[in-house]
């Protein structure tokens, strides 16, 4: 991804998400950046219509805790109903059950499932498993969050460069006024939250920000509101909260106990609560990847590879910092479910 940011302008790497909204039919073409062999080009994904046989898939997520991964659930079900494919879908049940997905992973495996999709708590945690997957011939793609060539294909965001664009913006806000920022990446061990903590330092390097601190957690709103007040209670003049969409959502409440009106709050990724909350002022930025699309497009490379079609192996999706300014030009139906939308566990 460094090298597409040298390649690219950041405009273009923008305005590939910024659409007007698609009908629910018309989800095609996508922009992704296609990251194999250090290509790093920006290239249109267009989904395949219908597969050539009712294949079955497992997809794993880490948790539907949040509208998020909800997103991410009505994906990959609207997907694998366009498609005409049998989907099993499991949650953990949170970032603190890597030893339940493996155990999840596994009974995907003796379901005789033809692919998995994986959203990964742990790639290490899953290692043994996949690889025994590998050896019975099950296609694997992992989604959302990173994953090595161990898999046949992955699409998930640069986090690092998530937080570091976001963190950008803050810095340009700042204008050269000195501010304290608290970073909450989410779990550690996850790594794409540490990662968020890399891309947040390259950010505010040399500018007025100081990072205080990087205060890591689970993405459940009740932990992210006690990191957020034990943040506020252990560093005076906190000026910046910048975390995980979870912590924007309960960050104005911590604020307000504790009597700190000024602070600006930003997320490095969106749920769709982030939505009225940027629309409102309450939320400075955001920064969404698309992950409704993400979700899409991992349930069309697992039905190319067990179809023989062409296919690409290491997708970034295109991100964009959202604002009050710009969020009403967004296609938001490629972010976040549908109005209403409950967690679907099966697809016939």
């Amino acid at each position: 991804m460094k090298k597409l940011l040298a390649t690219l302008s950041t405009s273009a790497i923008l305005a590939a998400c910024i659409t007007t909204t698609a009908s629910a039919e018309g989800v095609w073409p996508f922009d992704v950046v296609n990251a194999a062999d250090g290509k790093n080009e920006i290239v249109s994904y267009q989904g395949l219509e219908k597969a050539e046989k009712q294949w079955h898939i497992c997809v794993l997520f880490p948790h539907m805790k949040d509208s998020y991964w909800v997103g991410v659930n009505y994906g990959i079900v609207d997907q694998a109903r366009k498609l005409g494919v049998k989907a099993t879908i499991l949650e953990a049940g949170g970032y603190t059950e890597a030893a339940k997905q493996v155990s999840q992973y596994n009974d995907c495996l003796a379901l005789g499932v033809d692919a998995i999709v994986i959203g990964a708590i742990s790639e290490a945690g899953l290692a043994k498993s996949m690889a025994e997957g590998k050896e019975k011939g099950v296609v694997q793609v992992g989604v959302i969050n990173p994953m090595s060539d161990v898999a046949d294909a992955r699409i998930f965001a640069n986090y690092d460069d998530a937080a570091e664009a976001g963190a950008k913006f803050l810095v340009e806000k700042a204008g050269g006024e000195a501010m304290r920022m608290v970073h909450f990446p989410g779990p550690q061990g996850s790594g794409w939250a540490e990662a968020s903590t890399a891309g947040v330092e390259r950010a505010i390097e040399g500018s007025s920000i100081e990072l205080l601190e990087a205060k890591y957690g689970d993405t459940g709103k009740s932990v992210q509101l006690k990191l957020v007040e034990d943040a506020l209670q252990a560093y005076d003049d906190v000026n910046i909260i910048y975390g995980t969409a979870v912590t924007a959502e309960v960050a104005a409440q911590a604020l307000e106990e504790a009597g700190n009106d000024d602070a600006m709050i930003a997320a490095y990724y969106s749920n769709e609560g982030m939505v009225d909350l940027v629309k409102s002022g309450v939320v400075t930025a955001t920064v969404t990847e698309s992950p409704v699309m993400e979700a899409r497009i991992a349930m069309d490379m697992a039905v190319r590879i067990l179809e023989g079609k062409d296919h690409m192996v290491h997708l970034f999706p295109s991100m964009t910092v959202v604002t009050a300014d710009n969020i009403d030009g967004l296609d938001l139906s490629r972010s976040f479910a549908p109005e209403g939308w409950d967690p679907v566990y099966s697809v016939e």
